[in-house]
């Protein structure tokens, strides 16, 4: 009767009629080439039985890409490793070693670690010829030696030595800008030289199709209905939006999710409505929810009004303390509760058992055993510093689980299910990466981050892989790396088996550096700067990221308000900002050319300062005079006309400015309290998040900002940015100062432009002060949107 409507899978059915069924939806989608090559060798071994799946995946097989539309470049993963040889031989020729020495040395071929993701070019200077030296090479760095580099993805540096005092040899490494500029030259004429070759012969054409094909091109994205959901124990006053349920519906058919929902569009009630759903069912028994500490309280009042009569725990730090930890993780490990709530900070100080971190270990190990076995080639440099390093944390780890001492452990208990709100506070994982001198890309991470991975893996490898939701308006915080990050978390499994388990692997798959000039942090030069900018293989990232991440972009039809682009308010430059700039400009060069030490000044000083600067002068000298040729002044007019215009409607203003906060001293906020106060606006309706301390009080500060009590609120993107809920009376948003982050605006802006904010139309003003460093800053995060975009536009049918 459900011919057509499910499938059985001759991957899990063992033989038995009874096993391995899956919807059309399910067994339809994902990796369909591979299924179906799967399905043709099942159905031949057992005469015809799975005909239907092999006439059913081929009705749904995406036609066959082409090579002019895939992207290829020296270091893609996916291009085995003869044809890079079979490159090497066309570039400089027949190896002069095995022509010299004939049989008496073995010519070896290029090696790629699929862990590490690194290249080896073994016997680098093989070669003396005018192709090595000259045409793909230079003085400084012969032909080998950068294909080697390209390949890792290492951007081709010359260094020279020059004298200087800043350091107790007298002398220094800086880069040779004029040697690196001809080096890199090569460089990019031999990833040009690649990309027409390897296509050029219409065998290996048809291989590398085929490869890319299989592992990357047959991917059909499942879409999920969760129409049929009826949410039993729900608040009849309560509804979800379809959206909201088809995303429910995804949590519920798949392993892991992201949720890429914009900002404001009700992500809360989607992970509440989950769970809930996922503990009925009987696929989840306990489920925690993990979320930043100023939002707590707002989570449970937010489960509570959508689920009345559903037991809730929630869990902030006053209730962790160290005297209490224990009896809290017992009471949560002893009791069946349908939400556990969790602030980010007790979050992190829930141990994991050594025994835990003994038996990933072990896992790696056997994977980087495996990889040796099958490959049967010499261990490269990468993969045994791993393996020796592996052994030396078992080492520590025995000793340790041998002290430890009896307490409640995150594994124990019993977690089946975690959510993570605003997820993109935990995207620093440690990267481990060639690419260390491309900027952007820092190969260190923090340790909550690292902390928030081992309790992912726990929690995945005690449910069957699955058990992991995300959720975050901003996937893409500030850079390329984030999406990696992403997947590492809910799509580890996926990676390794397309060979993008690492960094640089994914990074050949997908981007492109490019070498640039920008302008520089003085305002008054450009400099050269190697970033990833461009990006490849489009509709295969967007298919591989969709396949668990589910995405929804607010609009008017989602009761968001709408706005007629940014309002820009541009301040003239004082003469003491000028003569400022000038002083910027002299320390940004003592800085370049070693006059001065680090510890003394440095880049990111200077940056801090020339963003203070342009705020405000007084930030940097408090003696300077007060001006209304300010930011701050005209920032206080706009807030003024619209306060005494929406009087009668009681109209909110929100102000973020993350530049100075509210201390003793000259500061912004007093500052912009002092000019409102002065014009007329009641000291009553300015608040400042800074002054709300306990989860309480933020609670009675965000009701009366919703009450059009308190009608200017200013604070800071972390503290004011990120979960809060106060568009009810929002009428206008003023960015004092730029942040950094692209994700930072969207957070910021995802306080007004939400549901539930009674303006139909709102304003949303950014303070520029004419020529300062704010060109600097805006330019940065134009470049970052541009590459965030073109990820998660939704443009899957565009290659480039």
């Amino acid at each position: 009767a459900l011919q057509g409507s499910i499938y059985q899978n001759p991957d899990s059915w063992g033989e038995c009629f009874y096993k391995g069924w899956e919807t059309a939806e399910e067994y339809l989608s994902g990796r369909v080439r591979h299924k179906l090559k799967r399905a043709k060798i099942a159905n031949e071994k057992y005469k015809g039985y799975f005909e239907k799946n092999v006439k059913a995946l081929e009705s749904v097989m995406p036609r066959m890409i082409s090579n002019d539309e895939i992207y290829v470049t020296l270091g893609s993963p996916w291009v085995p490793t003869d044809i890079i040889d079979k490159f090497i031989e066309h570039l400089f020729g027949k190896s002069e070693i095995f022509r010299l020495y004939g049989s008496k040395i073995k010519e070896e071929g290029v090696i790629h670690d699929e862990i590490t993701g690194s290249w080896e070019v073994p016997n680098k200077y093989r070669y003396n010829n005018v192709a090595c030296r000259t045409t793909y090479g230079t003085p400084y760095m012969n032909g080998m030696e950068i294909l080697e580099r390209t390949l890792n993805l290492k951007n081709a540096t010359v260094y020279r030595t020059v004298k200087t005092n800043t350091t107790k040899s007298g002398k220094k490494q800086v880069i040779d800008k004029d040697a690196t500029v001809v080096v890199q030259e090569k460089q990019q004429a031999m990833i040009k030289e690649f990309q027409k070759w390897v296509w050029s012969n219409s065998a290996r054409s048809a291989r590398l199709e085929e490869i890319f094909d299989e592992k990357y091109g047959s991917n059909i994205v499942r879409h999920f209905d969760g129409s049929f959901l009826t949410f039993p124990g729900m608040s009849e006053k309560e509804s979800l939006f379809d959206y909201q349920k088809n995303a429910v519906a995804r949590i519920l058919f798949t392993p892991n999710t992201l949720l890429a929902h914009d900002v404001g569009s009700g992500k809360t009630y989607i992970m509440a409505a989950a769970g809930m759903e996922l503990k009925r069912m009987g696929i989840s028994e306990k489920n925690l929810y993990v979320v930043p500490n100023n939002i707590t309280g707002q989570w449970k009042d937010m489960f509570l009004k959508l689920y009345p009569e559903a037991k809730v725990r929630c869990i902030t730090p006053k209730d962790f303390t160290k005297d209490k930890r224990e009896g809290v993780l017992s009471d949560i490990r002893d009791n069946t509760y349908d939400a556990v709530i969790m602030a980010y900070s007790c979050f992190s100080l829930v141990p994991v058992s050594g025994e835990f971190y003994k038996e990933m270990l072990e896992k790696e190990l056997e994977e980087i055993r495996l990889l040796r076995k099958n490959h049967k080639k010499k261990d490269t440099t990468g993969l045994y510093r791993k393996e020796k390093r592996i052994r030396k944390s078992l080492y520590e780890l025995e000793e340790e689980i041998k002290n430890a001492k009896e307490r409640v452990y995150f594994e124990d208990l019993g977690i089946n299910t975690l959510f993570v709100d605003e997820a993109h506070n935990f995207k620093n994982l440690a990267l481990e990466t060639n690419c260390a001198d491309i900027s952007g890309i820092f190969a260190k991470g923090s340790a909550k981050c690292r902390d928030m991975l081992d309790k992912v893996r726990c929690v995945q490898s005690k449910n069957n892989g699955r058990g992991v939701v995300m959720a975050t308006g901003t996937p893409i915080t500030n850079s390329l790396s984030d999406i990696y990050v992403i997947q590492k978390y809910l799509q580890n499994g996926d990676l390794a088996l397309l060979d993008l388990q690492s960094f640089d692997g994914w990074i050949g798959m997908f981007a492109e550096m490019r070498t640039d000039f920008e302008i520089d942090v003085d305002t008054t030069r450009y400099r050269m700067v190697t970033r990833f900018s461009k990006f490849h293989n489009i509709p295969e990232l967007a298919n591989l990221l969709a396949s668990v991440a589910d995405f929804h972009k607010t609009d008017k039809e989602n009761d968001i308000p709408d706005y007629d682009g940014y309002e820009d308010a541009v301040v003239e430059k004082t003469k003491d900002f000028k003569e400022y700039l000038e002083e910027i400009s002299k320390r940004a060069s003592a800085v370049r050319n070693g006059s001065v030490k680090r510890t003394e000044d440095n880049m990111l000083k200077i940056t801090t300062d020339g963003r203070k600067a342009a705020l405000d002068m007084r930030l940097v000298d408090v003696n300077k005079p007060f001006t209304c040729q300010s930011k701050a002044f005209l920032c206080a007019q706009n807030i003024f006309d619209i306060y005494s215009r929406t009087m009668n409607e009681k109209a909110a203003q929100i102000v973020f400015c993350d530049t100075s906060t509210p201390k003793d001293g000259f500061n912004m906020y007093h500052e912009m309290k002092e000019i409102l106060v002065g014009m007329g606006v009641n000291k009553e309706e300015i608040a400042f998040i800074h002054d709300a301390e306990s989860e309480s009080e933020k609670r009675k500060l965000f009701n009366k900002v919703c009450k059009g009590e308190v009608r200017v609120i200013m604070g800071s993107t972390f503290k004011l940015g990120t979960g809060v809920n106060v568009q009810q009376r929002l009428v206008a948003l003023h960015h004092l100062d730029v942040p950094w982050r692209p994700s930072d605006m969207v957070q910021r802006e995802g306080r007004i432009l939400r549901q539930g904010n009674q303006n139909s139309k709102v304003w949303l003003y950014r303070y520029i002060t004419k020529g300062s460093f704010d060109a600097y800053s805006w330019q940065l995060l134009e470049n970052k949107q541009r590459m965030i975009t073109s990820i998660l536009s939704g443009c899957a049918n565009e290659r480039n």
